[in-house]
């Protein structure tokens, strides 16, 4: 049984001043700062997460981020969740879809996304999440004993524990089903933040590649969240912890598809939600090895008109991080793109995205793969050796084509998310390629001995003659 690594990978973490340009993102949810530690009751009070999608009849809003509607009560409930500046100002239409809830979210052009390669499998629902006190998860966990461990992170340790299937309510261990408690570290402001962005988000959206949260708990100063638990652990651990077993390309190739088709929904809900994390920690596996994307606590609004982007200070993993959001601060939708290319390059490689126990010119993988994947010789060399040459090639030549769109230095340039996936479906099907090729390849040495054949018989008639 692989870990869970929620909020795994606190060692890459970086934070860094944003430049003095940036502009916090506008007011959202009701959230403020995590410096203020009184935040928590006021996310608390549920019922201010009700999206609840049945928008305004007009559309014409006027009302800034910053002012609460007061025309309806429905209107109020929405603008917690989506507070849009005004509609009349000519730069920002282009996203007429925004107040035209009967059109799918698919539909929506913001950040140059198209329609989707398949219809959405979420939905965005009314926060339905069990309030568990501490007393409950200490018994759930045994008291958080060390044997409870499954992962550690920047947000805490992540526990095992188990519930009633249909109440929640504490059980034996073995007994009902399992989940995962995530438990914050109190002294960290960046705990509390990412505590309640979890809440915010994955209260809210509902996708079957997202992980589940079940519940939460705020209290003595422990921020707690409760999550579905996923026996197969992450997809780094499958890829680079050490006598894991390793993943056949089909495998690969199905968990990349299912994170894109949870990215996907993120980019092309209600508004737009920025990952901003998305790396192989952060991609867990049920025991069916189905993909399903956790820890929420970077995870950001997008912009609300056009190719544009929110500037916020630079928290993230080097490696996955794109490059202009690490240089700026400035975070597309598309910035999402480039780490999903990284991770990409990760399956076909078996390589971590920065290793400095590789020699140097090797240790970024990006840097070091780019001018490769153009090379089909050189790519087969550097595919992961544990495959055994089990893949087929074209499969891979249009995987690594993907992978250098996803890595355009210009955010512009990148594909979004309903390409990547689309591309990503089309290369399944070829699957079965190399038993195509092996025929061919059959076919070609038949002809040659013919060919064979005929030329030494005609050098016998020569020397017959």
């Amino acid at each position: 049984m692989g870990n869970i690594c929620l909020g795994s990978g606190s060692s890459t973490v970086q934070q860094e001043q944003s430049p003095v340009s940036t502009k916090p993102l506008p007011v959202r949810h009701g959230q403020q700062h995590p410096e203020n530690k009184k935040l928590p009751p006021a996310l608390v009070a549920m019922p201010a997460l009700n999206p609840k999608v049945p928008m305004p009849e007009t559309g014409n809003r006027t009302r800034s981020a910053a002012t609460p509607p007061r025309e309806k009560p429905q209107q109020r409930t929405r603008s917690v969740e989506n507070p849009h500046p005004p509609r009349e100002k000519p730069q920002e239409r282009s996203r007429p879809d925004d107040d035209q809830p009967s059109k799918p979210a698919a539909e929506k052009q913001v950040l140059g996304i198209g329609k989707k390669a398949v219809p959405p499998s979420g939905k965005i629902v009314t926060p339905n999440l069990k309030m568990f006190t501490l007393v409950e998860l200490k018994t759930a966990t045994k008291n958080f004993r060390p044997e409870s461990v499954i992962g550690e992170g920047g947000f805490g340790q992540v526990f095992k524990g188990w519930v009633d299937e249909k109440t929640l309510a504490p059980s034996r261990a073995g007994v009902g089903k399992p989940v995962a408690v995530k438990k914050s570290n109190p002294d960290s402001e960046q705990g509390l933040h990412e505590w309640q962005c979890e809440v915010r988000f994955l209260g809210k959206f509902h996708h079957p590649n997202l992980v589940k949260l079940l519940g939460y708990c705020w209290e003595e100063n422990q921020f707690l969240l409760v999550y579905e638990y996923l026996p197969k652990g992450s997809l780094e651990n499958h890829l680079f912890a050490k006598g894991a077993e390793a993943l056949p390309w089909d495998t690969r190739l199905k968990i990349a598809i299912e994170a894109a088709q949870g990215l996907t929904f993120l980019h092309n809900s209600e508004k737009s939600v920025i990952y901003r994390d998305f790396k192989a920690s952060n991609i867990l596996l049920d025991s069916n090895f189905h993909a399903k994307l956790s820890d929420f606590g970077l995870a950001k609004l997008g912009p609300i008109n056009g190719f544009s982007h929110v500037t916020t200070r630079v928290v993230g993993t080097r490696g996955y991080a794109a490059p202009e959001y690490m240089a700026t601060g400035h975070l597309y939708v598309r910035s999402d793109v480039y780490g999903f290319g990284v991770v990409l390059l990760e399956l076909l490689t078996g390589l971590r995205a920065l290793d400095p126990n590789r020699p140097s010119a090797q240790q970024n993988l990006v840097e070091w793969a780019k001018p490769v994947l153009t090379q089909k010789k050189k790519l087969q060399k550097m595919m992961d050796p544990r495959l055994e040459h089990k893949y087929p090639l074209l499969a891979v030549v249009k995987t690594a084509e993907l992978i250098l769109r996803c890595l355009e230095a210009d955010p512009k340039n990148r594909p979004p998310m309903d390409d990547v996936l689309r591309e990503l479906e089309i290369v399944r099907t070829i699957r079965d390629q190399p038993k195509e090729e092996r025929r061919k390849r059959s076919n070609g040495s038949d002809n040659n001995r013919v060919r064979g054949n005929d030329s030494s018989h005609g050098r016998r008639t020569g020397r017959n003659g």
